[in-house]
């Protein structure tokens, strides 16, 4: 669905923090100001953001705290592709010399 964008600490914070400032701004409701319901909507998204590990927020500034993991694969491997581009590779790639033909090099080309 998202990719993930919230771990770690952020995440347990959001689980913790959530919950608490989502009663706080409840017991805030019964005063006449609108304190209560901006803590209470805080708090519910908070938790929410936590448990689905996504932030919108995060996204406009590119902000991540989720370790970053492998990417999934949706497609199936394409194997005939794969051993043309291992051929071609492999084909343009010059031979390694060995350690023994450069030393031999490097002592016939003093004398």
């Amino acid at each position: 669905m998202f990719r993930r964008n919230v771990g770690g600490i952020d995440r347990v914070l959001r689980v913790t923090l959530g919950p608490i400032l989502f009663v706080a701004g409840l017991f805030l409701l019964t005063g006449t100001s609108r304190i209560g319901v901006v803590v209470a909507v805080v708090g519910l998204l908070a938790l929410l953001t936590g448990i689905a590990r996504f932030c919108v927020l995060y996204i406009p500034f590119g902000i991540s705290t989720a370790r970053p993991g492998k990417p999934r694969m949706k497609q199936t491997c394409d194997c005939e592709l794969w051993m043309k581009e291992m051929q071609s590779q492999h084909n343009t790639a010059e031979p390694i010399a060995s350690s023994e033909e450069d030393v031999a090099k490097t002592m016939t080309a003093g004398h």
